[in-house]
């Protein structure tokens, strides 16, 4: 009985792969920058949250494992993918549906993608089993918290909402749990455990609560010390 060798997408991605992830982040940053709010952006700001959301989990990644300059600046691909989404979303960005189907397991296959490829290279990098696990999470949030910081709002991942940063920490780990058995069949479990929870999560509005606040303090305040 022969055994399956699965590839490893997340040590060779294949640049057709990795530039759909690009261009589907910066879709996503596009959009946000279009979105109705109590300030109207101009295509530098729409071009900034696409190339933050489209770029930034892979400069961010580079950035915490010294591996410069980035990747997604040594090549004119990727900054091409993001320009495409930005030109999209400009002339058909009102028809594109954001809460399709399509769109979130899209969406949810670039999260996992940058977990898994983070994640794989700090592996590469020597980093242990957290380390790695932590590099993957931070790849996969960094670029969305940024954009939200941008447009002075606080990052959704902080708040109670459906899960996403969780999603992001599930895959990572899934993903350095499984790489010593083999490589291929961790990224798929990644990813499939990543888009899998998301349309739960999306499906049956599952929801993160907010931690119960401590008391309130009587107001008197730490006694001052006494003047000797």
């Amino acid at each position: 009985m022969h055994q399956i060798d699965l590839p490893n997408i997340a040590a060779n991605t294949p640049l057709w792969l990795a530039l759909v992830t690009t261009f589907v982040a910066a879709l996503s940053g596009a959009i946000l920058g279009r979105q109705p709010s109590r300030v109207s952006y101009d295509i530098v700001g729409v071009a900034v949250f696409a190339f933050v959301l489209g770029l930034g989990g892979g400069i961010t990644r580079d950035l915490l494992l010294g591996n410069l300059p980035p990747l997604a600046l040594r090549s004119p691909w990727y900054l091409a993918a993001v320009l495409a989404a930005v030109v999209t979303v400009l002339v058909i960005g009102r028809w594109i549906r954001v809460g399709s189907w399509t769109f979130i397991v899209l969406d949810a296959l670039a999260l996992g993608l940058y977990a898994v490829i983070a994640a794989q290279m700090a592996i590469e990098f020597g980093l242990p089993d957290i380390g790695a696990i932590t590099v993957g999470f931070l790849a996969a949030v960094t670029g969305g918290a940024v954009v939200s910081v941008l447009r002075g709002e606080t990052p959704q991942i902080l708040l109670p909402s459906q899960p996403y940063a969780l999603l992001a920490a599930v895959g990572a780990t899934v993903y350095v749990l499984l790489d010593q058995f083999s490589g291929g069949l961790a990224a798929l479990a990644c990813l499939g455990s990543v888009i899998s929870l998301r349309v739960i999560t999306l499906r049956w509005d599952l929801r993160t609560h907010s931690v119960r606040p401590l008391p309130e303090q009587d107001g008197s305040g730490p006694a001052e010390p006494e003047a000797r």
